[in-house]
């Protein structure tokens, strides 16, 4: 049975964006454009109100769903995650998750700790749990940009 690339990638869109959700209480809803425009994945729903969801709409999240994540297949989409942040005027995000495996969420290390110099190279970066990521961004995030 083939697999529809496409719904396969919404599909995790929706995942991820429940568990945001359920760890920060935010809702994230697909972006639309992005398919038109070549954007992120996820944004705020735009009837969200307050500091967390302001965080949250500093970033650009990327979203990947593959049966492996490889380094190579990591370099490649935080590549793109940043490219799309930096259009956009945003923090990029990578998150990820492989079969069988926990979703996992790469952020430029300057997120955790504003006192490090602004890089978006991946080996700047941190890869976080979603229960990490969260905590991150609902308790540090506000003026990094």
């Amino acid at each position: 049975m083939a697999i529809n690339s496409r719904a396969k990638g919404a599909s995790a869109e929706r995942e991820f964006a429940g568990l945001i959700h359920d760890w920060a209480g935010v809702r994230l809803i697909r972006n639309l454009e992005q398919t038109r425009s070549g954007g992120h994945d996820l944004i705020v729903h735009p009837d969200e109100v307050g500091s967390v969801a302001d965080s949250f709409r500093l970033l650009a999240i990327e979203s990947k769903r593959y049966q492996t994540a490889t380094d190579a297949q990591i370099q490649k989409w935080w590549d793109q995650a940043v490219t799309q942040a930096g259009q956009a005027g945003l923090t990029p995000v990578l998150a990820y998750r492989a079969n069988r495996l926990p979703w996992r969420v790469v952020v430029p290390i300057l997120l955790i700790n504003p006192q490090h110099r602004q890089s978006f190279q991946l080996n700047y970066a941190a890869t976080l749990t979603i229960e990490g990521f969260c905590h991150v961004v609902t308790n540090s995030v506000a003026g990094v940009t």
